[in-house]
């Protein structure tokens, strides 16, 4: 029900299928992932850490909560605690979060760190439309 409220743009009754989902089945780790994603769309990005936090911890292997929860922890200014969650949807077969682990650390400064993460995406994604940018940087960055 909380997808059909969602997709209809009822947020709130959204939310509140989600967490008594959750009520009702705690071990459902899908209305936690579900009631997170929901939370990031609202921009509650402190509510969607608790939610997905929930979610990892139900289903370590899923690659979405895991990135969901990196990303979350990003939206708060929180990178150390991203890297890990962000490591491992990268581990689980979701290289988009190479891209997110690059920002991370050419924001820190990192940038040989970020060109390594670059090159790790381009390999899952070889037909990246913005590969040429990409490997520009890797080639600036990378250290010898």
């Amino acid at each position: 029900m909380g997808n059909q409220y969602f997709n209809r743009g009822d947020d709130g009754e959204a939310e509140k299928s989600f967490l008594r989902a959750a009520q009702e089945k705690p071990t459902f780790a899908l209305a936690f992932l579900n009631l997170g994603k929901l939370r990031m769309s609202r921009k509650n990005y402190e509510g969607a850490v608790e939610a997905l936090g929930e979610a990892v911890r139900l289903q370590p292997t899923s690659a979405e909560a895991n990135y969901f929860l990196g990303e979350s922890y990003l939206q708060i200014k929180k990178g150390s605690k991203a890297v890990p969650y962000l490591n491992e949807a990268a581990r689980l077969g979701m290289p988009e979060a190479h891209l997110r682990l690059a920002a991370l650390y050419n924001a820190a400064g990192l940038k040989d760190r970020a060109a390594a993460e670059y090159e790790q995406f381009l390999a899952a994604r070889p037909d990246y439309p913005e590969r040429k940018k990409l490997e520009q940087y890797i080639k600036e960055n990378k250290k010898k």
